[in-house]
C-alpha cells in the first residue's frame, strides 16, 4: 500500500497572543489604572499603599514585571529596575477555533505557517485547543514536532512548521543581509526557515518557509516591495538550487505576497525544476486569497515530489465569502473566519 504525505500551507493571520485588557468593557477605566500605575512607578518618592491598591486593581489584566524584586521596598524610582506589562489572553475566540478547524481538517503530515507569534503560543494552540477540540473527536494524530524561530519582523510575524515527521534539523536565514535603496537591511523580512524532516518511508524532506515582503509599508521608491521581493526570490533560488531538485524531495512553502505573474517572483515562479502545484487546478480555481483570485500561497515543489503528486485542493472553508464558496456554518464574517488566506493543500503517493 502506497505511503501518503500531504503538505499544505497557510497564513494564518490570527495565530496572536492579545491583550486581555481589550477584552473587557472596563478596558478604559483599566488602562487608565495602567497609566497611573506606571506613573507612580517612575516618582521619586513611592507611595506603596497607592502603587499596591493599583496592582489589586489590575490584578489579571497587568502586571508589574520587577527585574530584581525590590520595586516593593525600593524607596522610589532610581531603587529598582522594571516595567508595568500587559498580560495576554487565551486563544478562545472564534476566528482562532476557525483556525484549528481547517488544519484538522487538512489533516497535513507537514503544515507550513505563516503569521504565527512564537513557538509556546503555537504549542498550546496545538495542546489546548487544537489537539483536544478537533483531532481527537475525529481519530485523527497529534502533531508531535512543532517548531518556530522569531524572525526579523519586529510585530513578531513568524513562520513556523507542525509535523508528523521528526525534525533532523533547522537552519535560519533571518541574518543575512541585503543592500536595498542605498541601505543595508536584512534580507528576509521574516525568514527563509530551512528545515529538514525525517520521512518513515523515505528519503528526507526539506521545507524552506518563507513569508516574503508583503506590499504595504513600503518605500516610495519602491512603491510595491517588488525589488524587496525580488531579491528574496533570488535568494531562495539559490538556497534550493544548493539541492539536487531532480533527485531530493524540497519544498518551498508559504506566503509569497505576489501573484505568479509578477516580476518579483519570477525567479521562483519559473524555474525549471520548481513546480507550482496549484496548476494541477482549472485556473479559474488556484487563488488563494479572499475572493479566489490571486494566488498569493504556494507549494512549489522539486521534480521528485512533482511526479509523486496526487491530488491537490484549497481548502477555503475557514475564509468569509458571500457567494463565491460556502464557509464553515461558523465563519459569519471577517472577523470569525481563520484567515483572509486559504490554504494550499498537496498530496504525494510513495
Amino acid at each position: 500500500m502506497p505511503n501518503r504525505l500531504r503538505i499544505a500551507t497557510m497564513n494564518c493571520e490570527n495565530l496572536f497572543s492579545r491583550p486581555r485588557i481589550f477584552q473587557s468593557n472596563r478596558s478604559k477605566e483599566l488602562l487608565g489604572y495602567v497609566d497611573e500605575l506606571n506613573d507612580e512607578l517612575h516618582k521619586a518618592v513611592f507611595d506603596h499603599q497607592r502603587i499596591q491598591k493599583l496592582e489589586d486593581k489590575l490584578a489579571g489584566y497587568a502586571e508589574v514585571i520587577d527585574v530584581r524584586g525590590r520595586h516593593e521596598t525600593a524607596t522610589g524610582a532610581a531603587d529598582w529596575l522594571g516595567w508595568v506589562e500587559l498580560k495576554r489572553a487565551r486563544q478562545s475566540d472564534a476566528a482562532v477555533e476557525n483556525t484549528a478547524r481547517v488544519l484538522a481538517d487538512i489533516d497535513a503530515d507537514v503544515m507550513c505557517l505563516c503569521e504565527v507569534e512564537n513557538r509556546p503560543l503555537l504549542q498550546r494552540f496545538h495542546d489546548a485547543l487544537m489537539y483536544p477540540g478537533f483531532l481527537v473527536p475525529a481519530g485523527k494524530t497529534a502533531y508531535g514536532y512543532l517548531m518556530l524561530l522569531d524572525g526579523n519582523d519586529p510585530r513578531e510575524i513568524d513562520v513556523a512548521v507542525m509535523s508528523r515527521h521528526p525534525i533532523d534539523w533547522m537552519r535560519s536565514h533571518m541574518y543575512e543581509r541585503t543592500q536595498y535603496l542605498g541601505k543595508t537591511v536584512p534580507l528576509f523580512s521574516r525568514d527563509c526557515l530551512e528545515v529538514q524532516l525525517r520521512l518513515s518511508f523515505g528519503p528526507s524532506l526539506t521545507v524552506l518557509l518563507n513569508h516574503l515582503k508583503s506590499m504595504g509599508y513600503n518605500d516610495p521608491a519602491d512603491p510595491k516591495s517588488d525589488k524587496r521581493r525580488r531579491a528574496q526570490a533570488e535568494r531562495v533560488v539559490e538556497i534550493a538550487d544548493a539541492y539536487d531538485l531532480t533527485s531530493d524531495l524540497l519544498v518551498v512553502a508559504g506566503d509569497l505576497n505576489s501573484d505568479p505573474g509578477s516580476w518579483s517572483v519570477a525567479p521562483l515562479i519559473q524555474h525549471p525544476h520548481l513546480y507550482n502545484v496549484v496548476l494541477k487546478l482549472p485556473a479559474a480555481e488556484r487563488g488563494t486569497y479572499r475572493t479566489e483570485t490571486r494566488q498569493l500561497d504556494y507549494l512549489l515543489v522539486s521534480d521528485r515530489l512533482k511526479e509523486r503528486l496526487a491530488n491537490v485542493h484549497i481548502e477555503r472553508r475557514g475564509a468569509f465569502a458571500k457567494s463565491k464558496w460556502q464557509p464553515y456554518p461558523t465563519v459569519t464574517g471577517r472577523a470569525t473566519a481563520a484567515s483572509d488566506h486559504c490554504a494550499v493543500v498537496a498530496e504525494f503517493q510513495f
